[in-house]
């Protein structure tokens, strides 16, 4: 009786384990996505948190010259966890997301991209890296702007192949959400303009899908133009 007893105790006990097993692989997995949850809203909060702070510091300007990450930072319209801590590096005016991608600022141009020192910089570029698909498509999908009060001028969705090197110029994202008068939209890149027949803010989700298509080692990026 007490082997019969120890061999039933045995299978009850390896039972359990299992199930325990099974309980702790679900709640992983739950957590990791609430985890990506998280960051992905993260992320809209502390973007839109500095499109109001800049369109506001901005009201009574004419222009946004000299806007760029430094001096966003001294005029308090940076979330404070976006800031690179080891100055030492560095790191000065360098922000980065809870994914850990880089964040720009940078003036521009209704017409242009404002590289031209006589060109108003009547815009400013936001530009974040380094996200992965799921957090693209839900940003993309957001309404960052489909009113005319908003100053969004465009939204920019697009796949960058180096996940690992850091952009050091953003000229070519400037140019991207500008030089386009209706939006578009292929594998892995999408413009999307506020009240467009074809491609408006926010995209539907088959069209985040496509815009948002970064594969194996390729990371997402997107960047709002306002004014």
């Amino acid at each position: 009786m007490k082997i019969n007893q120890s061999g039933r105790s045995m299978i009850e006990m390896l039972g359990v384990l299992a199930i325990i097993g099974v309980l702790s692989i679900g709640g992983i997995a739950g957590y990791s996505k609430a985890m990506a949850k998280y960051r992905t809203n993260k992320i809209i909060d502390q973007i839109s948190h500095i499109i109001t702070n800049i369109r506001t510091a901005y009201t009574d300007q004419a222009s946004f010259i000299h806007l760029d990450n430094e001096l966003a930072i001294d005029m308090g319209a940076v979330p404070s966890e976006l800031l690179v801590e080891n100055l030492a590096n560095n790191a000065a005016g360098k922000l980065r997301n809870v994914f850990g991608g880089r964040v720009f600022i940078e003036a521009s141009s209704t017409s242009g991209s404002g590289e031209d020192d006589e060109v108003l910089k009547d815009a400013f570029v936001i530009t974040t890296y380094n996200m992965p698909r799921e957090a693209c498509m839900s940003i993309a999908t957001s309404d960052w702007g489909s009113g005319s009060s908003s100053g969004l001028l465009a939204m920019h969705v697009y796949s960058r192949m180096n996940s690992k090197a850091d952009p050091t110029s953003i000229d070519e994202v400037i140019d991207a959400v500008t030089k386009y008068d209706t939006g578009t939209i292929q594998q892995g890149s999408a413009i999307a303009i506020p009240g467009d027949d074809k491609v408006k803010v926010p995209l539907n989700v088959d069209q985040a899908r496509t815009a948002c298509y970064c594969p194996n080692k390729s990371i997402c990026a997107v960047s709002w133009k306002f004014y």
